[in-house]
């Protein structure tokens, strides 16, 4: 027998969904489009969209919550391209670099190879920038980027794999051997 959820009991449901990959969603849009407020307004959008699902008595989970927002992200590309080009993730990518601080030797270094690695994340085509930052920033796993982007399982794993290739092949010409 199907039982409705109270509004008390979808709002609940809903915050979990938020605790769990709120701030995921909110990384991913942020590194794609390169600008906080809007990848704000994007995350919002996306929980928002969530919670009508959960009206309807669905139950979504963290692969809707990322679907929505790449779908969301797609949509505002498309929109703001008669306005302008969209906007560089990589100073996103920088700053969430690791929190500690390097010794100062290395600082330098690093803030270089940083900077490297977040330009060559930007130059990568969406497709390949999406199962990147999916599998490897927000750790998620193939199952879960492949539901949400939705494409195949195996497409995941050559999307990856060709953007490590491609990431490791620009940082090579930026001086950045791995």
């Amino acid at each position: 027998m199907h039982r409705e959820t109270t509004a008390s009991e979808q709002q609940a449901a809903l915050a979990a969904l938020y605790d769990r990959c709120g701030a995921g969603v909110y990384r991913f849009l942020s590194a794609q489009t390169g600008d906080a407020e809007r990848a704000r307004e994007l995350c919002q959008e996306t929980f928002l969209r969530l919670g009508r699902t959960l009206a309807a008595g669905d139950a979504p989970g963290e692969a809707l919550a990322f679907r929505i927002a790449r779908n969301l992200l797609v949509s505002d590309w498309r929109r703001r391209r008669t306005e302008a080009r969209w906007r560089d993730p990589a100073p996103a990518v920088a700053a969430s670099g690791a929190s500690r601080e390097p010794a100062p030797d290395r600082a330098s270094e690093q803030g270089e190879l940083r900077q490297a690695l977040a330009s060559a994340l930007a130059g990568l085509p969406e497709a390949l920038r999406s199962a990147i930052l999916l599998t490897e920033v927000e750790g998620l796993a193939y199952r879960t980027v492949a539901t949400a982007l939705d494409i195949p399982l195996g497409t995941v794993a050559s999307r990856k794999h060709e953007a490590i290739a491609r990431l490791r092949e620009s940082l090579r010409r930026s001086g950045h051997a791995l």
